[in-house]
């Protein structure tokens, strides 16, 4: 794991009680260093310390810089949105909808799948949202996963990453 770039946040990454924890990040990612294939499903635990909600994963990044891959919020913008966006989290072409609701010191058991152009975001077991893509970030430069934040106290926990056997 190593810290990206985004806009140079005071706050660390630090592991306390097991969990990794930060706040105040101001999205500098933290990267995993290995890489995703293409067709994988990325699970973790995930907890705000506060009811501001605002966690936040990236995934098919560059392994360096924020917003480049596809990026996944739930209780984003004071606890109001869940989002699903490529490339911009305010971008015009970023799926959101009412959050689901993050609770403060809840864990929530988050899986990030995609399949061919398909990115499919999974809460406690239930689809929350899909993310279709007729042009799916790829290859070299999209083969990176990261934890995020902006400001709002979190936690993270339990990451497994899972190779998707190819269809015949």
């Amino acid at each position: 794991w190593h810290r990206g770039s985004g806009e140079g946040g005071a706050g660390s990454w630090e592991i306390e009680d097991g969990w990794l924890q930060a706040a105040n990040i101001k999205n500098d990612p933290l990267w995993l260093d290995r890489k995703l294939p293409e067709n994988v499903r990325v699970e973790f635990d995930a907890k705000a310390r506060s009811g501001e909600g605002d966690l936040k994963a990236e995934i098919f990044g560059d392994g360096e810089t924020h917003e480049s891959g596809y990026i996944v919020i739930t209780g984003g913008w004071s606890n109001k949105l869940d989002v699903i966006a490529r490339l911009d989290e305010h971008g015009k072409d970023r799926k959101e909808k009412p959050t689901i609701g993050v609770k403060p010191n809840e864990v929530y058991r988050w899986a990030l799948e995609r399949t061919d152009g398909e990115l499919r975001w999974y809460v406690d077991g239930q689809l929350n949202m899909r993310y279709e893509d007729d042009q799916p970030l790829t290859g070299e430069g999209h083969r990176h996963f990261a934890f995020n934040d902006w400001t709002a106290p979190v936690k993270f926990d339990n990451v497994r990453v899972y190779r998707i056997a190819e269809q015949q």
